[in-house]
C-alpha cells in the first residue's frame, strides 16, 4: 500500500452554522490525528514546503438535495444529517498511518471550525464508496503496461472541486490539458520511484485535446480573504497521436488523480478529482 483514499462520514453533534470551505479545517483534523499516530510524521507534513503527501477534501453534504438553501457564505449543519470527508494518501508512511488513524481505529469524533463531529463510519473499499481504495504507482503502472495497445486514446475526469493551476504567474480556473497532466506528472514523479518523462507535458499541451466538456466556475476563499476560482465538472481528453508510451501514461496518470488531486492546494479542498 502506497496510495489510499479514506471516506469518512459525519454527522454534527450540535446544530450550527460553518464557513461554505472547510478544506483548510479538515486538514488541520487530520495532521492530529495523524499526529497520534506518529507525531514526527505528522510535523514534517506542516512544515513542508514541497507538494504534501496528503489530499484533504472540505465538508462535503452526503445528500445535497436534501439540505436547505442557504446563503453562498455560510452552511448550515444540523444533526441527523450526513456529511462527507475525504483523505488520501501518496506515500507509505502517510498511507499506513492514516490507515491505522482513520480505519483501524476510526475516531469517535472529528473537529471542524471547532464544532464537534460524531464519526460514522470509516471507509476504504472501492465496492462500497466509488471515491475510495488503495493501491501503489507500481501497480498501476503495471495495469497499464499490460493493456498495451487496448488502452483507450480518451480519457475522462470529474472535478468535484474547485480545480486551479499556476501558470506563467497566473492563475488558471481552466482544466486545460497540459495543466492538468503537468500537474499530474509532477506529483506523480515527486511521490513515485516509476518516473514518467516530465516531456508528458508538452505533449498534453500539443498533442491531446479537450473532445467534451461540461464546466463551470466556482469561487473558494483564501485564508488572506481572497477568493481563487476554480473549475468543477467533467472533462473529456482524447490523445490526437497513437503513443503508445504517451497513451499508456496519460491512463496511468488519470487512474492516479483519484489519490494525487489535480492543481493547486489540494491538501486543502481544491482539485478532487478522479476518473470516470
Amino acid at each position: 500500500m502506497m496510495l489510499i483514499s479514506i471516506l469518512l462520514t459525519l454527522t454534527p453533534e450540535a446544530p450550527a452554522t460553518l464557513p461554505p470551505e472547510l478544506g483548510r479545517a479538515v486538514q488541520a483534523e487530520t495532521l492530529a490525528r495523524l499526529g497520534q499516530v506518529d507525531a514526527a510524521l505528522a510535523e514534517a507534513i506542516h512544515a513542508s514546503a514541497g507538494p504534501k503527501p496528503l489530499t484533504c477534501s472540505g465538508l462535503v453534504a452526503a445528500a445535497p438535495a436534501a439540505e436547505p438553501r442557504h446563503p453562498a457564505d455560510s452552511v448550515p449543519v444540523r444533526p441527523g444529517s450526513r456529511y462527507l470527508v475525504r483523505v488520501t494518501g501518496l506515500i507509505e508512511p502517510v498511507s499506513r498511518a492514516l490507515f491505522a488513524g482513520l480505519v483501524e481505529q476510526p475516531p469517535a469524533r472529528w473537529m471542524l471550525h471547532g464544532q464537534p463531529f460524531r464519526v460514522l463510519e470509516a471507509v476504504c473499499d472501492p465496492a462500497r464508496a466509488g471515491w475510495t481504495g488503495q493501491t501503489s504507482c507500481e501497480t498501476l503502472a503495471a495495469a497499464a503496461l499490460q493493456r498495451g495497445s487496448h488502452l483507450p486514446q480518451a480519457v475522462t475526469l470529474e472535478f468535484i472541486s474547485p480545480t486551479a493551476f499556476k501558470s506563467q504567474e497566473m492563475q488558471v480556473p481552466v482544466p486545460l490539458p497540459g495543466l492538468v497532466f503537468g500537474s499530474l506528472t509532477e506529483r506523480w514523479n515527486a511521490f513515485s520511484a516509476v518516473a514518467l518523462d516530465p516531456d508528458l507535458r508538452r505533449f498534453a499541451n500539443e498533442r491531446v485535446a479537450i473532445s467534451r466538456y461540461r464546466l463551470e466556475s466556482k469561487p473558494v476563499p483564501t485564508k488572506n480573504s481572497a477568493l481563487r476560482v476554480g473549475g468543477v465538472g467533467q472533462v473529456t481528453y482524447t490523445a490526437l497521436d497513437d503513443d503508445r508510451y504517451a497513451v499508456a501514461a496519460l491512463n496511468i496518470l488519470a487512474d492516479f488523480a483519484l489519490y494525487s488531486g489535480v492543481g493547486v492546494q489540494t491538501a486543502t479542498g481544491m482539485g478532487q478529482c478522479r476518473r470516470v
